[in-house]
Formats: C-alpha cells, sequence, structure tokens
C-alpha cells in the first residue's frame, strides 16, 4: 500500500488528507454549531449551508480511501487531490481577498486571517506529497 501511494510520505499525507477531510466533513455534516463557531456564519442558514458541503466532504473522502486501498478498480488518487488542491487555492485567493478587504464579507463585519489561513493546510500537504512523489 505504500509503495501503491509512492512512498513513506506521499502516503503520510494521503492519510493526513483522508483524516483532515474526515474530521471538517463530519463536522459540517452533524455538528450544528461548527459553521457558528469555526467560520462565523450565525444565521441557521449557515447551518444548513454546512451539511450538503459536509457530504460533499466526505464522498471526497470516501474517494481518498478506495484509492489508497485500490479498491473498485480506483488506483491513482491525482485527480481527486488534483481537485482539491484548485479548490483550496480558490477558497484561500477568495478568503485572502475577503481578509484585506478587496471583497465585501458577507456581513459587513472585518474577516479573520484564520479564514485564509485553513485553507493552507491541506495545500501544504497536497504539495509535500506532489514534490515528494
Amino acid at each position: 500500500m505504500i509503495e501503491s501511494a509512492g512512498g513513506m510520505i506521499p502516503f503520510i499525507c494521503h492519510v493526513f488528507l483522508i483524516l483532515f477531510g474526515g474530521f471538517f466533513g463530519l463536522s459540517f455534516a452533524f455538528n450544528k454549531n461548527f459553521v457558528q463557531n469555526s467560520l462565523g456564519f450565525a444565521s441557521k442558514d449557515a447551518m444548513f449551508m454546512g451539511r450538503p458541503l459536509g457530504f460533499l466532504m466526505i464522498g471526497v473522502v470516501l474517494m481518498l480511501i478506495a484509492t489508497l486501498f485500490q479498491i473498485g478498480g480506483f488506483t491513482s488518487p491525482n485527480e481527486v487531490i488534483g481537485i482539491m488542491f484548485i479548490f483550496t487555492i480558490f477558497a484561500f485567493c477568495y478568503n485572502l481577498g475577503t481578509t484585506l478587504k478587496i471583497f465585501e464579507s458577507f456581513d459587513g463585519n472585518d474577516w479573520p486571517i484564520k479564514n485564509a489561513i485553513r485553507p493552507l493546510i491541506p495545500m501544504v500537504v497536497i504539495l509535500i506529497r506532489y514534490f515528494t512523489l
């Protein structure tokens, strides 16, 4: 399994992406206060927005698990990880733009820098995985 992932470091990065995405996916889908406490969206609409996002993230995690164990003929995680990388680039750019007040925030308040830093975590892991293959 480690050899098929490309070595020990890509394997560890793959497992980290599964755990990171699984935590956020399950939190978005099943924790009613996660969107409010973590992202600062206080409306009930935001809580219901988090559920589909959580189930989408759980689907990505299931695809990563399928590629890790090579279930159902899925042997290459490059497509799934590539989509995750593009998503993290867009999320970082938008959050950085909102923090720097290039874009307007949804409620007119200042946007905390922590929201711009969060997408960098999986982005760095994906870059480490890419450069160690």
